[in-house]
């Protein structure tokens, strides 16, 4: 799917239902979300999208701290609002390498996750203001690989001209990091 089909979907997704809160945001698409105990081990399951007879679920893994879940939750909504889980029965998310082969559904999940809770005039203006990329995910109260995914739709518009100083792998979501307090909103 091109960058552009993806950005306009997070866009107008943002627009038309005006929240940043993944509940909620599950809540107007009619998903369910289905939190169970999944572990925190290495290999763990974090999150995956089911679709039966046209009802969706989110499942979530209710081992990981709240901001983990919710940023797992838009990654799953990303499959979801992308149509993955129209020709994909399952997306799971997991850290592990057993789902290599769909890292092009993944890359694109990330993609619509970081267009969706990023705006881009204020993005633009706090990498400027703060000239650190960390300090500037901090600010906008996103992990670091949704603000690399972000930097690299900048770049490509021809919107930044600065380099992301991390490489973000498609499987990133595997490893995020969401410390903080859990009271935080992302955007």
């Amino acid at each position: 799917m091109k960058r552009e089909t993806i950005s306009d979907t997070a866009r107008k997704m943002r627009l038309e239902y005006q929240t940043t809160d993944p509940q909620k945001l599950c809540q107007c698409l009619d998903i369910y979300i289905s939190p169970m105990p999944m572990g925190t081990g290495e290999n763990c399951l974090k999150g995956l999208i089911t679709r039966n007879s046209r009802c969706c679920t989110i499942t979530l893994n209710s081992d990981l701290p709240q901001r983990t879940r919710d940023i797992v939750c838009f990654h799953e909504l990303g499959h979801y609002a992308l149509n993955h889980h129209r020709t994909h029965n399952v997306c799971a998310f997991q850290d592990c390498s057993v789902f290599n082969d769909a890292s092009g559904l993944e890359n694109e999940a990330n993609l619509f996750v970081a267009e969706y809770l990023l705006d881009t005039d204020e993005t633009i203006h706090t990498l400027r203001e703060t000239g650190d990329f960390y300090h500037t995910a901090a600010v906008l109260h996103v992990p670091k690989e949704i603000l690399s995914y972000k930097m690299r739709i900048l770049k490509y518009y021809g919107l930044l001209k600065k380099e992301c100083p991390i490489y973000v792998p498609s499987n990133c979501m595997g490893s995020i990091d969401c410390s903080g307090p859990e009271n935080d909103d992302f955007a």
